[in-house]
């Protein structure tokens, strides 16, 4: 007998996006699913008059001012009547046997409480920009205590037994709280893959915080779990990763001189190869960084299976070409 795949959709003025990601959700060919959209405040009531276009298997709950991402994914929670969660953002699309091979995975062990797939990044035009090589999997409780390696939560597909056991997205953490979320989640269960991409990323040019910003963001997260990675040996790793990526993030916006200080840290921290070639790139020029930056991807993306993927209405219902 099938059980219920609960899909949570928040949305918030995002009027352009919301029915392709319901349509993603209801076009699975899993069977037994029901979608929550959650309006978080929006201005313009246009959720509950997109939802009414589907069936009654699609619901909507509106909040009467925006709460933020964790919160309108947790009122999604609370409202699930499914044995599993899956979340997606209104501007993410999925395979359409996303649902189906991810409770097929995560049926075949119990102690699994989470399971991932590939995902390729594309733009609001439907052009590839990236795809993962590998999906997290197995056991992930120090590598998450390092960094976010699972990354999305349109990729997942979580037991609700889980989400009951660790509980939900911690509503008080400014950003971050997916990374927070799987962080206590893996302490107590294993992480179940699908390798192969089910899941399509909206990437847009507004979604880069700050690099000042995203310090602190990932900072946040190591304070609060900074007893659980002292007691692992992982604080100078974890440190290491976000003085990586805040460095990155320098360098992509052409800082080359706050990169540098940055990519010192992580070096000096956890001296791997990959940071000792970004500390190098940090002594070049900004047009020779978006050089390297431009050529890496276009390998990365001969690479994978990404000319592959057929991005078709069919295969991948909401994403209109």
């Amino acid at each position: 007998m099938a059980q219920t795949v609960s899909v949570v959709i928040p949305t918030y003025e995002r009027p352009e996006f919301l029915p392709g990601s319901i349509k993603t959700a209801v076009e699975q060919t899993y069977d037994d699913i029901e979608v929550i959209v959650i309006d978080d405040g929006s201005k313009e009531l246009y959720a509950d008059k997109m939802v009414s276009e589907f069936s009654e298997s699609v619901s909507c709950v509106r909040h009467e001012d925006n709460k933020g991402l964790s919160a309108a994914r947790n009122t999604g929670i609370r409202n699930a009547n499914g044995e599993y969660i899956a979340f997606l953002d209104d501007d993410d699309r999925w395979h359409k046997t996303k649902i189906a091979r991810q409770v097929e995975a995560i049926k075949k062990d119990k102690q699994v409480g989470l399971v991932t797939c590939l995902v390729a990044s594309i733009s609001p035009d439907n052009e590839i920009i990236y795809c993962e090589t590998s999906a997290p999997d197995g056991d992930c409780s120090e590598e998450l205590l390092i960094g976010n390696s699972i990354g999305t939560p349109s990729r997942v597909l979580v037991r609700r037994k889980a989400i009951n056991d660790v509980g939900a997205f911690d509503e008080s953490l400014p950003t971050k709280q997916d990374w927070d979320f799987y962080m206590r989640l893996c302490q107590n269960w294993r992480v179940g893959a699908v390798e192969d991409y089910l899941c399509f990323r909206t990437i847009h040019e507004s979604m880069s915080s700050s690099p000042e910003s995203s310090k602190n963001d990932n900072e946040t997260i190591l304070d609060k779990h900074k007893a659980r990675i002292r007691e692992r040996g992982l604080w100078d790793l974890a440190r290491a990763e976000v003085a990586e990526r805040v460095g990155r993030a320098y360098l992509k916006g052409g800082d080359l001189k706050t990169a540098r200080q940055h990519l010192r840290d992580s070096v000096s921290l956890d001296p791997t190869v990959r940071r000792r070639i970004l500390l190098g790139l940090s002594y070049t020029h900004p047009n020779i960084v978006n050089r390297v930056t431009a050529l890496k991807r276009a390998v990365q993306l001969r690479q994978s299976d990404c000319s592959e993927l057929d991005l078709n209405s069919a295969e991948v219902p909401g994403l209109e070409l």
